[in-house]
């Protein structure tokens, strides 16, 4: 039975009706804090800890050859590689500390029809960093909307860097809450001038949360790892937090009665958090460019079962240096040179 503002319609032996408050949003797995990432302008602001930069998180394209395997990308804003020149990685290591990435911004691919998304793809040693991937199967579509009356009201929640509170020795993100207030039919215009789908979230928040992974809640199952949550109805991925809505306030004299002549406005949070759709990220991750590489991956995976099928049956695929990739660091960069010569097609920026 689903039940409006957390009360539950109940009876009691004698049938009279009651309201209980009941809470719909079971505690948050672990594995949904793990996933987040937080990206920095440079290698000594991301060791310091600086309050600088934005937030990612990391997402797992299943491999066609073996979907125990996958291709793990860091997804966060466009704005927070080009304007905001925060490209480097800090990562939670199983030794309790963290590492840092130190990327650029030609490690970066950027959405091809301008919707403001990022991703890098990030072979990740699963021995060293302590962390866990969304599969592409959570996100959540325009078909699953419509197939399970998403909408106004669903409750949702976002992982994300607090710069206030961030952990400097380890990353430590902190959860909003809130609900789904409008649905992504009416674009709204960004800073470039661009018009952006978008989800309009209510959330406990402030503004600082850029490129945080956006969850709704919408069925009342208890949370499972993401690993296996990706088959189960539960938590799916909204979308990708690209900031807050802001109104403006005129400034007033000391009375607090009347605008000062000069008419100074000053910018106030509205509460509304704005989330690219999940299926924007979806587009990029299908980009041309990141395919071919998928495929070439997968083309060289599949050599490998052939020459060695009994080590993939008897005890699933080996573990390598770069897993869940199924080859090297090189062998990734040289798969992305001869997909894509170094050169995006014709009206794309990379």
């Amino acid at each position: 039975m689903r039940y409006a503002g957390g009360y539950e319609l109940l009876y009691s032996v004698r049938g009279q009706p009651l309201y209980v408050w009941k809470r719909r949003m079971p505690r948050i797995a672990d594995e949904y804090l793990e996933c987040v990432v937080y990206l920095y302008p440079s290698v000594n602001a991301a060791k310091e800890g600086e309050k600088f930069g934005g937030s990612g998180f990391l997402v797992r394209v299943p491999s066609t050859v073996n979907e125990d395997l996958g291709y793990t990308y860091c997804v966060t804003n466009s704005h927070v590689i080009r304007e905001g020149a925060a490209t480097v990685i800090r990562l939670n290591t199983h030794d309790g500390g963290t590492d840092v990435i130190p990327l650029e911004q030609e490690h970066w691919w950027h959405h091809q029809y301008g919707d403001d998304l990022a991703v890098c793809p990030l072979p990740i040693d699963n021995r060293h960093y302590k962390h866990a991937a969304l599969d592409t199967i959570m996100f959540v579509t325009e078909e699953f909307i419509e197939e399970y009356d998403l909408g106004p009201g669903d409750e949702a929640f976002m992982v994300g860097r607090f710069v206030n509170h961030q952990g400097r020795e380890r990353n430590t993100p902190v959860v909003r809450f809130g609900n789904i207030s409008m649905m992504p039919w009416e674009p709204i215009r960004n800073e470039r001038g661009l018009l952006q789908d978008s989800f309009l979230v209510e959330t406990r928040s402030l503004s600082g949360f850029s490129g945080s992974p956006v969850f709704v809640y919408h069925t009342p199952f208890s949370p499972v790892p993401i690993q296996s949550q990706a088959r189960q109805p539960g938590y799916r991925l909204l979308g990708v937090c690209w900031g807050h809505m802001r109104t403006f306030e005129r400034v007033m004299e000391e009375n607090r009665k009347d605008p000062v002549p000069e008419k100074w406005v000053v910018p106030t949070n509205s509460g509304q958090m704005q989330v690219v759709p999940a299926w924007k990220l979806q587009e990029l991750l299908e980009r041309e460019e990141l395919a071919n590489v998928r495929r070439l991956g997968d083309e060289q995976l599949a050599k490998q079962i052939e020459e060695t099928p009994a080590v993939f049956d008897a005890q699933g695929p080996p573990e390598t240096d770069t897993s869940p990739l199924p080859f090297t660091k090189d062998d990734f960069e040289d798969a992305l040179d001869r997909a894509i010569r170094r050169e995006s097609p014709p009206g794309q920026e990379s």
